[in-house]
């Protein structure tokens, strides 16, 4: 890749991560980490260190996936009772170092205790908080997240420090459940707040690189490894904020510009746009986007009300997971985190009846977030006829 080009994405990935970032300061889940803060550590040694846990089962295989070396530093993220911390020790030997890191002082005791007895002198444990490692700048070659990185509750916030942790070329290594409608079990769809290409595009977000992805290695969870780049990003301050929707639609604040967001208008918007499978609709990040206005302005996003209809080459976007794996071979469907996303800031999301058919795509496609309407030329008439502007993207 030429140098030019690498500079340019490498300041357009720290340039989001910046914005993300600081927009960040609510948890993602609340409450999710609530059993570890004073937990009984027999009760989990019981619960992660057993046959029927896939990470457990398949353990030795994972570690010689890490293709971890000996000398290096290595931080085992939410180490809980320590399994991997152990092993690691092994794998880096005498001359390495490996960081338990965990926000349960009872988890790094034991693992302190049982590293001691078993003669694991190389391993250190670290006390982190819900929003940071708390790893020292420039320091871990390689960090292990095991089922651990759906725990986080200030994803961005965490990955950024450990990002400032790494070493250039260091390589993080997620492991986590496959969340996938009608696939994965109830405790998956319930537990984890979202699927593989949410968390990877997190991780992305804040200056990684994804590497390498071992497809093969597990059934119920995916490897994928990231690194950080050789080549430090070039520095650049972004002006974007995302007061409503932290993830889409960022704006720079112009507080004294003329004509700001005024309450109680009405928008529907009719969003036929097409996108790739792989890509968000720019609809739907418009509607962000007026929200996030909304937000820069200092209102809430209750002060404007909002109908999305999607049809035409955006029908696909209603589709639920398995069916959009189905046609278009993409694990997941993009979209459905910014929908739900949207909905939570008060937003009606319709999909057009007729444009269903006409796709091919039957009502069982359609993803429970998404309601189906008779059509969506309806939906915009009725929504003009009770005052609202209209707003086309095509």
């Amino acid at each position: 890749m030429p140098q030019n080009l690498r500079r340019s994405i490498h300041c357009l990935i720290l340039w989001l991560s910046v914005s993300m970032v600081a927009a960040q300061d609510k948890s993602v889940k609340p409450g999710v980490n609530d059993s570890f803060r004073d937990p009984d550590v027999k009760q989990f040694e019981g619960r992660f260190e057993v046959e029927s846990r896939e990470v457990f089962a398949q353990r030795q295989k994972i570690v010689e996936a890490c293709q971890i070396r000996p000398g290096q530093t290595v931080a085992d993220i939410g180490a809980g009772t320590g399994l991997f911390t152990r092993m690691f020790s092994d794998t880096a030997g005498k001359e390495g170092r490996v960081l338990a890191v965990d926000i349960s002082q009872k988890f790094l005791d034991h693992i302190q205790k049982t590293t001691r007895e078993a003669g694991q002198c190389n391993v250190e444990p670290l006390l982190c908080s819900d929003d940071s490692t708390r790893l020292p700048e420039n320091s871990i070659d390689v960090a292990f997240i095991c089922d651990t990185y759906h725990h986080f509750e200030f994803p961005l916030k965490t990955m950024k420090s450990l990002f400032q942790a790494m070493k250039p070329g260091g390589r993080v290594i997620l492991v986590d459940f496959k969340r996938i409608e009608g696939e994965s079990s109830e405790w998956t769809l319930n537990h984890v707040r979202a699927g593989q290409e949410v968390f990877e595009a997190e991780v992305l977000s804040t200056g990684f690189q994804k590497v390498r992805e071992e497809r093969e290695l597990l059934k119920e969870n995916y490897f994928v490894v990231f690194q950080k780049p050789e080549v430090a990003p070039v520095v650049a301050a972004s002006k974007l904020v995302f007061p409503v929707i932290a993830t889409h639609g960022g704006v720079v604040n112009r507080p004294t510009a003329a004509d700001q967001p005024r309450a109680g208008a009405k928008v529907v918007f009719d969003v036929t746009v097409d996108a790739k499978p792989t890509v968000v609709n720019k609809g739907l990040d418009r509607v962000a986007r007026l929200l996030n206005l909304y937000g820069a302005s200092g209102l809430q996003a209750k002060d404007v009300t909002i109908t999305v209809v999607l049809h035409g080459e955006a029908t696909k976007t209603a589709l639920n997971d398995a069916a959009y794996k189905a046609h278009f071979e993409v694990e997941q469907n993009p979209n459905l985190s910014l929908i739900r996303e949207l909905q939570k800031a008060g937003i009606e999301v319709l999909v057009c009846g007729q444009a269903l058919n006409y796709k091919n795509f039957a009502d069982e496609e359609v993803a429970q977030e998404v309601r189906i309407a008779a059509a969506a030329i309806t939906v915009i008439i009725n929504r003009q006829l009770d005052g609202y502007s209209y707003v086309p993207v095509h």
